[in-house]
């Protein structure tokens, strides 16, 4: 998607729901006076609930999956080499020793790891980074707290 990638969209789904809760339910609670204040402290929650969604989706999960794939890669690789049956492909040089192998193997899953590792930060919002929109709704939840003491005062 152009606006969006992967779960990025939740970012603005925390937001509009955190000021919608907050500022619905406040409506009937508090004076209307007060409500700047809920609605930021609603955004400040979305602020938290992007951050840590953010964070999971883009660096623990994927780091969990890279893992796993990577050791079961490189033993597939290792067994391979082991056994004789190494070889980069139709066309490519083949190895001549153990050792020029295992090298080219080693090689094989740098490469290898490196394309995968670029899969990180898939959970995007405008080509933001799901986590760090937690900034700017941390940012526009400080604001509207503080045009909100500015009316209340006056």
């Amino acid at each position: 998607m152009i606006i969006w990638r992967g779960w990025g969209v939740l970012a603005f789904v925390y937001a509009a729901v955190g000021m919608i809760l907050f500022a619905g339910v406040a409506s009937t609670l508090v004076p209307e006076s007060v409500l700047p204040f809920t609605i930021g402290i609603g955004l400040l929650l979305a602020a938290v609930a992007t951050w840590f969604t953010g964070i999971a989706l883009n660096r623990t999960s994927p780091r969990r999956k890279i893992d796993a794939w990577a050791q079961e890669r490189k033993r597939q690789l290792d067994d391979l080499v082991v056994t004789g049956r190494f070889s980069l492909g139709p066309g490519q040089p083949q190895p001549t020793s153990v050792a020029q192998a295992q090298e080219m193997a080693d090689a094989l899953f740098a490469h290898e790891l490196a394309q995968a590792q670029r899969a990180f930060n898939v959970h995007t919002l405008f080509w933001i980074p799901m986590q760090y929109l937690a900034f700017v709704w941390g940012a526009i939840a400080l604001a509207v707290i503080v045009i909100g003491a500015v009316q209340a005062m006056s």
